[in-house]
């Protein structure tokens, strides 16, 4: 079954692609900070396309303040798409724009005022500033390669004098590509110095068209998978209780994947979007919500026992799956409970809490009630010190349109909470342009170094693994979908073609794991 099966399926009826779209989407693009004037102090941003024009509509909604540890802030923004009006919080703030970078792409950049952040009004050249904060970054990490003794290429410190003797987007264009590549040189010198391969690694993908796509699918499964994400259950009727699940598909993908001696993983399952849930339960209380989720989740880890090493036991409920307008307290007491029913009925089960838009654009406002959004990593803080007990840590990373070493800043967050982090779903296109058998059909991410391409995916593939392989608490990453089968979700982001042909990022894989010493065959 995959994810729009799966959501069609759990709720009961057939739903339509763009209510699907809008109830999965990773939504940053869409999001606009609020626009109301404010009436306190205002930093005055300016910023500009490359070639001196008013900054494209598109772009300009994705102007935001995020505060110096790099999450949202919901700072209202008035425009006359020439400056941008921020209102100033009470902390230092940096500011955030995604650029079209000629010689580059279009990714994120980033003015954090020498990293002491913005606090007093004043109006900045956003471009400039932008410039500038890059290249200390650079240096930072170029200062971190140089300790550690990592090899770097003269075109480094080529691409690092043209941008500190350039200005604007030429030197965006160059400390982008300089910092790119930094990080890589980091990651595969810390590859080089493993004691061992690392056997254990976990280079799983999402199996639900195991049934439907027979010998092919398993063998280009079998070739490069030691893990993966199996079948949801789906859910039934009302009553009886116990009979509410139907476990059918998920028995049968668990088997599929021990029978092959890959290592799966499944849901407990606490999802709380309208298209994952009944229509029967969406009326119900919190009261009667914080006793049937744990319930469920209980049933579902004493059916499989040790034959589930791996449990998502809560997904998304960072404010983005939040159907029934929950408070942060309610969010936190529903995950206390659901994960301690979780280790009550399997011992064993490393269950896992999973988290999606890792730089949470979506909390560019607040809450419905006025509170701030949690982006993930504020969440898992918030979860850790209020007492929820979970094992592993779950991270999304379809193309966020950041570059590597915005990337790789992000995911090195997440290593302060001591906790194993899994990449759950990760892809990226292989093509540009709509894809109308996909989730999101009208969804087009912008290029990375140019326009994407069975290349450029393979690219990617390679540098976001390699940053990956080479940290010791990165222990899984999962391609989703494996194939373009129809209903994937991300458009062109499957490693094969709708015949289940390899596109150049599944060899790509094939040729990692093999220079890293754990190729399966």
């Amino acid at each position: 079954m995959n994810r729009r099966e799966f959501l069609a399926a759990t709720a009961g009826a057939i739903v339509p692609a763009h209510l699907l779209a809008q109830v999965e989407a990773l939504g940053p693009e869409e999001v606009a900070s609020p626009t109301t004037r404010g009436s306190g102090p205002i930093l005055r941003v300016a910023a500009r396309e490359a070639d001196g024009g008013i900054m494209e509509l598109e772009r300009y909604r994705t102007c935001h303040a995020r505060d110096l540890a790099n999450d949202p802030l919901p700072q209202a923004i008035h425009s006359d798409h020439r400056v941008a009006q921020i209102a100033l919080p009470k902390e230092p703030i940096q500011i955030s724009y995604r650029l079209k970078v000629p010689d580059f792409g279009e990714v994120y950049c980033y003015a954090d005022n020498n990293g002491r952040g913005y606090s007093a009004p004043q109006q900045i050249d956003f471009i400039s500033e932008a410039a500038t904060t890059r290249l200390r970054r650079v240096r930072e990490i170029l200062a971190l390669a140089q300790q550690e003794g990592a090899p770097l290429a003269d075109e480094i410190n080529r691409h690092l004098e043209a941008a500190a003797h350039t200005t604007g987007y030429a030197s965006l264009a160059q400390s982008l590509h300089a910092g790119e590549k930094i990080s890589l040189a980091r990651a595969r010198h810390r590859i080089s110095r493993l004691a061992a391969p690392r056997k254990d690694f976990l280079f799983g993908c999402m199996i639900s068209p195991f049934e439907s796509q027979g010998a092919a699918f398993e063998q280009r499964v079998r070739e490069l998978f030691n893990f993966a994400t199996v079948c949801w259950y789906t859910w039934k009727n009302e009553q009886p209780p116990e009979a509410r699940i139907d476990y059918g598909r998920m028995d049968r993908s668990i088997d599929w994947c021990l029978q092959r001696h890959i290592m799966p993983k499944s849901f407990g399952y606490v999802y709380l979007t309208k298209g994952a849930t009944p229509e029967w339960l969406r009326n119900w209380s919190y009261e009667q919500l914080l006793a049937e989720y744990p319930r469920i989740v209980a049933q579902t880890m004493r059916r499989y026992g040790d034959r589930l090493p791996y449990a998502e036991i809560m997904n998304e409920a960072h404010d983005k799956a939040n159907l029934w307008k929950l408070s942060h307290a309610q969010i936190i007491e529903l995950a206390k409970r659901s994960f301690a029913a979780a280790r009550e009925a399997s011992p064993k089960v490393k269950r896992q809490m999973n988290h999606c838009c890792l730089w949470a654009e979506y909390a560019k406002n607040t809450n419905a009630d006025g509170s701030r959004r949690w982006s993930p990593w504020r969440f898992i803080k918030d979860c850790l010190a209020s007492g929820v007990d979970y094992d592993v840590i779950g991270l999304q990373l379809y193309y966020p349109q950041q570059d590597l070493l915005e990337i790789e800043r992000m995911l090195d967050r997440f290593a302060v909470f001591n906790k194993p982090l899994h990449i759950t779903e990760i892809a990226t296109a292989s093509e540009p342009g709509a894809d109308p058998h996909s989730m999101r059909p009208t969804t087009t991410a912008p290029g990375w170094h140019g326009p994407w391409s069975e290349s450029t995916q393979a690219d990617w593939l390679e540098s976001t693994y390699t940053l990956c392989y080479s940290k010791p608490q990165f222990q899984a990453i999962g391609w989703w979908d494996l194939a373009d089968i129809g209903g994937h979700f991300w458009p062109h982001g499957g490693l094969l073609h709708g015949d289940l042909s390899p596109k150049e990022g599944y060899h790509r894989l094939a040729q990692l794991q093999k220079s890293w010493g754990v190729a399966r065959a």
